[in-house]
């Protein structure tokens, strides 16, 4: 079996992956971003765009751009569950309906558009979470976002990545590796090489914070995939996206047919 995955990548690649970072900070624009391009690799980087100055906090991403990265949708006000909060007021994906969060991810579009124009871009669940609704009202909004999107990074299975046969490239499984030891983080891509998958892993800050991933931790990933760099396809989202939807699971539906 994994030797079919292995046929699925171009050239001598045996597998994918994609670095992806979210929110927006100093460390990715100072650490994340220089060291990935000094042993050419390119990531994914997902923006919100809700606040007043906008526009003046996504600017210093428009030379990242420029360089060969992905600028992704991660909506306007990155709306999360109610269930965070305590106070009986707070709004939250519970109190949105569809139309509403096709609104804001439109509206994000438009905003991401003028300073990122956009030949495929990708977009990211504000944490990882797929619905609006509450109860019997509760929907999936990944109908949405394949509509408008080549792909949607959701939240996986730990342990597993993304088929390159069978992934449903509207919610993509992802892999959060905040606080994670590097051996931890080279096992997971290590395993995902022997199955010939796509790995999508998710980070924040690096260095110190809440949601953090250590500098030296980060090196590490680096340096393996440095070193494996002929059988690993290191790429954003969108653009193994579009690879997988036009060179493998269009030609399964041929074959199929």
């Amino acid at each position: 079996m994994a030797q079919i995955n292995y046929d699925a990548w171009p050239g001598d690649h045996r597998c994918a992956v994609s670095l992806t970072y979210d929110d927006g900070n100093d460390s990715q624009l100072q650490v994340a971003a220089p060291a990935m391009e000094e042993l050419g690799f390119r990531g994914t980087f997902y923006l919100s765009c809700g606040r007043d100055d906008w526009r003046e906090r996504l600017e210093p991403y428009v030379l990242l751009h420029q360089r060969g990265h992905e600028v992704g949708n991660h909506t306007v006000g990155h709306t999360c569950s109610r269930n965070f909060q305590d106070g009986p007021a707070t709004g939250g994906l519970e109190d949105m309906t569809l139309e509403d969060i096709e609104a804001d991810v439109l509206e994000a579009e438009r905003r991401l558009g003028e300073l990122f124009p956009r030949q495929s871009r990708s977009f990211a669940y504000p944490c990882y979470m797929t619905y609006v609704g509450a109860g019997e009202t509760r929907q999936s909004y990944v109908p949405i976002i394949a509509r408008h999107f080549i792909a949607g990074r959701g939240y996986g299975e730990y342990g597993f990545s993304n088929s390159p046969h069978n992934c449903d490239l509207a919610c993509l499984w992802s892999t959060p590796i905040e606080h994670m030891r590097g051996e931890q983080i080279v096992g997971l891509m290590d395993l995902n090489l022997r199955r010939g998958r796509w790995l999508i892993l998710t980070m924040h800050h690096i260095g110190g914070a809440r949601l953090g991933t250590a500098r030296t931790e980060f090196e590490k990933m680096l340096d393996w995939l440095d070193r494996h760099s002929g059988e690993v396809w290191v790429a954003p989202v969108a653009e193994i996206a579009e690879y997988l939807r036009d060179e493998v699971q269009q030609a399964a539906g041929q074959r199929e047919a």
